[in-house]
């Protein structure tokens, strides 16, 4: 049987992770306290390709399905590096624009307790030409799974939607948190190309800018509340919902040690989509999805610990 074909749009980056338990802290361990002309010596170091468009790359390829990454990186050695990596993963990289000046890049200090602070580079990567052979190659897909792109103008991220939709794509849609922030009649739009969309509950709350704690997740259904056919807010350590216009689904998380949460959305997200294509379950995806994003946080990188289903 011919695997179903995937396209994944969204940011590539190189994350280098430094983890120590001897970093300074302010504040009852909520802040790092990082002096002027210090050096602090990391006893744990990892690093890795990552954004949200290529994790959900490694993980679909992963799971068995053909899949293409559309992104932009430079030519330079850390390029490349995302480049062979992909390759290794079995995932199409000719829609790979390799003209940037740089590759963002994070630093992620890692304290005592796997708390994170980052420091990141963002390059001029979010603005993606919509080529002929872009087009060729979503006609033959069945999924475009967009990720984020936070500095992409909205007009060209409906623009490719709307095409995929027009081509009988299916849509799996996450978009940067700042979007939700400006509410719902700037994302409606957004939802009526969507199939599934993905937020965590934070996100949800900032769309009617209140607080996540305050959102009666269990008994407002917001896939009706947002029109949406199919709807996934994650929750950390209260697990996460699924919603659709008739139906309220709930999975706990599922416990692990936590070495880095760096690329838990991305997994859970890539993870459900993967098991809810083959099965049409969205229980057996909400699990699937868990379980991919637990097995991420107990390594030292973004896609170490995704899964192969």
């Amino acid at each position: 049987m011919t695997p179903l074909k995937f396209l994944s749009v969204g940011s590539a980056t190189l994350d280098l992770f430094f983890q120590s338990d001897n970093l300074p802290e302010i504040e009852n361990g909520m802040r790092l306290s990082l002096a002027y002309g210090g050096k602090y010596i990391a006893s744990n170091f990892a690093e890795s390709i990552g954004g949200g468009g290529c994790n959900a790359a490694v993980s679909l390829a992963r799971q068995g399905f053909e899949v293409y990454f559309w992104g932009k990186i430079d030519k330079a050695w850390a390029g490349q590096k995302i480049l062979t990596a992909l390759k290794k993963e079995g995932i199409n990289t000719k829609l790979v624009d390799t003209s940037s000046e740089r590759v963002t890049t994070s630093a992620i200090l890692l304290g005592k307790k796997r708390e994170r602070t980052i420091i990141m580079y963002r390059a001029k990567n979010d603005l993606l030409n919509f080529t002929e052979e872009v087009k060729k190659t979503m006609k033959e897909c069945q999924w475009l799974y967009f990720a984020d792109l936070a500095l992409c103008p909205k007009k060209e991220k409906l623009d490719w939607l709307k095409f995929a939709k027009d081509h009988g794509l299916k849509t799996f849609v996450s978009l940067s948190g700042r979007e939700y922030k400006k509410g719902i009649d700037y994302l409606d739009e957004y939802f009526a190309l969507s199939d599934i969309f993905i937020l965590n509950a934070h996100e949800l709350a900032d769309i009617w800018q209140g607080d996540a704690p305050d959102l009666d997740l269990k008994n407002i259904n917001y896939a009706q509340k947002l029109n949406l056919p199919l709807l996934i807010v994650t929750c950390d350590i209260r697990g996460s919902y699924a919603y659709t216009k008739d139906k309220v689904f709930y999975q706990p998380i599922l416990k692990t040690k936590i070495a880095d949460s760096t690329g838990a959305g991305d997994a859970y997200g890539s993870g459900f989509l993967g098991k809810y294509v083959k099965t049409g379950d969205i229980q057996k995806a909400m699990e699937f999805g868990a379980r991919n994003a637990s097995s991420v946080i107990s390594y030292l990188t973004t896609q170490k610990g995704l899964l192969v289903d």
